[in-house]
């Protein structure tokens, strides 16, 4: 009893320290400090992702604006947040590429969104907030969706049979198909053929000037921190690339990932549209669950979202949290939103999904030229899919 009560007054006295903000290039991360944040993911629920391991800070280290802020007690790390700064916008390192972002910290060292907003003086926006300290007030909540591909092969058979019995009847129907027309299917768990990359960010592209999404790989900057990723040395760190083909070696699907050895995270899938027939997008996701299972990973993070194929593979895997957090000063971004929000409901879907795309569009363009077109498209494309849909 008396060494608890000794522990709880030191915890106490701690707390009572002033906690101070260091503001850092995420490559100037000192060993020590290194060691705190990898205790603080060991230890914290919530913080076990491979976005919030450091090394993915480091790789993101030349993202233009990178900055790490270092909170501190009494010369102590007690939290870390990976952040880029657009003049008063402050963003997750890596956005609009980063799915999951928050501080590395304990629970209780209150660091939620409206403290770092304030502690860095800014606007924070974030999409995907995973924090130890749970729920975040005024956050809109969005559902995470994984596989648990624990038990290995048989067992993750059993439990995605279990779970769409009809899905997967027409997904061995679909390969027998592909199998007829182009032998049979080719899977690569780990290509490392730099080429492969290029087709998917190509692929990407394609499929982002279709659909009249703002192109997150026209900057530049964000096609080479994935090349950082993939040629990262750390064996149980980086980009994974898995890989589809024919018999005869053509290239019809293909993934990047980011993966920490526990957890894969399937980031960039794409496939070659005249194979969509055969499902090889889906059928390249199947195969990369299995080698997963049988490699003793813990789950296939599907990110935030419900897309009908995710349903079927994955399953609720806890939430993040999307919202906007400010910092003392109050600026005209704040008074337009809320006067759009009183506004009727079509103008409100209009207003949420430009917010989404500016914050896209605010993350990947660092010259005015390239902000001002891209902010031209998005604005149409949002008035395109929420106001004339309503006329």
């Amino acid at each position: 009893m008396a060494q608890g009560a000794g522990d709880e007054q030191t915890r106490t006295g701690h707390m009572d320290e002033a906690m101070e903000i260091e503001i850092i290039r995420p490559d100037a991360l000192r060993p020590e400090d290194r060691g705190a944040w990898e205790r603080l993911r060991a230890t914290q629920p919530g913080l076990d992702h491979p976005y919030l391991d450091p090394r993915y800070a480091l790789a993101a280290a030349g993202v233009p604006g990178a900055a790490l802020a270092v909170f501190r007690r009494g010369g102590a790390a007690v939290g870390f947040f990976p952040f880029q700064r657009r003049g008063r916008l402050i963003q997750p390192l890596g956005a609009p590429l980063t799915d999951y972002h928050g501080v590395i910290a304990a629970a209780d060292e209150g660091l939620d969104p409206a403290t770092v907003a304030a502690r860095l003086g800014g606007v924070l926006r974030v999409g995907g907030w995973m924090s130890a300290a749970g729920p975040v007030p005024g956050f809109i909540e969005r559902t995470r969706l994984a596989t648990d591909v624990t038990g290995g092969r048989e067992a993750l058979a059993t439990r995605l049979e279990e779970r769409s019995h009809r899905f997967f009847k027409n997904m061995r129907r679909l390969r027998r198909g592909f199998e007829r027309e182009h032998g049979e299917p080719v899977f690569t768990w780990n290509d490392r053929d730099p080429a492969v990359l290029d087709w998917i960010i190509a692929h990407k592209r394609e499929q982002y000037r279709r659909s009249r999404r703002h192109d997150v790989f026209a900057c530049g900057w964000t096609a080479e921190l994935l090349r950082t990723l993939f040629h990262a040395e750390d064996a149980d760190f980086g980009l994974r690339v898995s890989s589809l083909r024919t018999a005869a070696g053509e290239l019809v699907a293909a993934e990047a990932s980011l993966d920490d050895g526990r957890t894969l995270h399937l980031w960039f899938p794409t496939y070659d549209p005249a194979f969509a027939r055969h499902g090889v997008g889906t059928l390249l996701t199947r195969l990369e669950l299995e080698r997963a299972a049988a490699a003793g990973y813990r789950r296939v993070d599907f990110g935030a979202g419900d897309d009908g194929y995710k349903t079927a593979l994955a399953e609720p895997d806890g939430v993040v949290f999307e919202g906007v957090a400010e910092g003392p000063r109050p600026d005209l971004t704040r008074m337009a939103g809320r006067l759009l929000a009183g506004g009727p409901a079509p103008l409100r879907r209009f207003q949420q999904s430009l917010s989404r795309r500016f914050d896209i569009i605010n993350a990947c363009e660092t010259r005015a030229a390239d902000w001002w077109a891209g902010a031209a498209g998005a604005a149409a494309a949002a008035a395109r899919k929420n106001l004339g849909a309503s006329a």
